[in-house]
């Protein structure tokens, strides 16, 4: 469809274009852009916030000019923030050790597999949407697996299907990943949920980014259940992703606030192995994954984020799984390999179809 076509070469441009040029931008170039305005003191806050990330902004794109890097940064939504601020607005992510059925593939080895495989070139991704300040990245990721799999499964269009459902109606009693709505939850949690209940398209539950009371709903897709892939395994991940369908994926994402275009390998220190966000993987290739996140479309490659694929045999040791990666009680850590620990967790529905009725248990 020219919607999906659109898309597609939309990230093709943005991947080729290269980092913009910052010299003379200013913070007031900066609230005219993204339509900002502040109040008293917030005013110096925020200029002080954006000077910070400019210059490393500056910083990185001078690397990647020079052939140090392979990715650069852009200036976002996010440039007024400090550090912490953005390190609360993600949202936490699935959990390993809640119950469910691990997929017993059969799994492709690499020499086995496609060289490259991109889903957003057969129709069965939705626009990619915009979370807000909510922390609903599982609710998000969750909704644009079920979309695509139903999609696959019926050979239609994918569904917009509305997350404000999960964020607002879907109990999480065991912390899995967080308090549940904006606070955090996990993907195993929402399929479930969508066994139960079925998820309504966006147009019938719109998305309000707060957690609002749980109204009633008229399900228009429903799952029959999930599965998880072996943890930490490039090899399952890949072949998921070519004979099954985009995947729900952990990943730590707090150096993921700037990024801009290239093939992302920012993933250092502690920081880089802390699981704090979920997204969809919709494809790959030899050098990198390629990451659906909710941020917008106006975020990295239009919504999209290339992972290096080098670090897919590394394993790094989460120190905080509390903020993204367990239910209760929380290991005190994890280890977790790929780039932004993208191979660590990952979950995908099964038997997506139209909701004819729903039974409540």
């Amino acid at each position: 469809m020219a919607l999906r076509t659109l898309a597609t070469s939309a990230v093709a441009v943005a991947a080729e274009a290269g980092p913009r040029d910052y010299s003379g931008y200013s913070f007031k170039d900066f609230q005219a852009e993204f339509v900002k305005a502040y109040n008293g003191q917030e005013l110096q806050v925020r200029e002080h916030s954006f000077q910070e990330n400019l210059a490393e902004i500056q910083q990185q794109n001078s690397a990647f000019a020079e052939g140090k890097s392979t990715w650069w940064m852009a200036v976002n939504e996010f440039a007024d923030l400090s550090k912490e601020e953005f390190q609360a607005f993600l949202g936490r992510s699935r959990s390993g050790s809640f119950a469910g059925e691990l997929s017993s593939g059969p799994f492709l080895k690499s020499n086995e597999l496609p060289a490259s495989f991109d889903w957003r070139e057969k129709n069965v991704l939705t626009p990619v949407k915009n979370q807000g300040s909510c922390g609903s990245c599982w609710a998000f990721a969750s909704t644009a697996t079920v979309e695509s799999a139903y999609a696959i499964a019926t050979g239609s269009a994918p569904p917009v299907l509305g997350p404000q459902a999960y964020v607002s109606c879907m109990k999480n009693p065991d912390a899995c990943g967080g308090s549940g709505g904006c606070e955090g939850a996990i993907a195993e949690l929402a399929f479930n949920y969508t066994v139960t209940n079925g998820l309504p398209l966006e147009s019938d539950y719109s998305y309000t980014a707060t957690d609002s009371a749980c109204k009633d709903f008229q399900p228009a897709v429903k799952v029959s259940g999930y599965k998880t892939l072996p943890a930490n395994d490039a090899d399952a991940l890949a072949s998921a992703i070519a004979t099954l369908g985009p995947i729900s994926v952990s990943v730590a994402a707090s150096q993921w606030s700037f990024y801009g275009g290239g093939v992302f390998s920012g993933c250092t220190g502690s920081t880089g192995a802390e699981i704090n966000h979920a997204v969809q993987a919709v494809g790959y290739s030899a050098d990198y994954w390629i990451i659906r996140n909710s941020w917008g479309a106006s975020w990295g490659e239009s919504g999209f984020i290339r992972l290096s694929r080098s670090k897919d045999s590394d394993m790094a040791t989460d120190m905080a799984p509390a903020d993204g990666f367990n239910c209760k009680p929380y290991p005190s850590s994890i280890q977790v390999a790929g780039e932004c620990g993208v191979l660590s967790d990952s979950a995908y529905p099964t038997g997506a179809s139209a909701a004819v009725s729903v039974v409540e248990v």
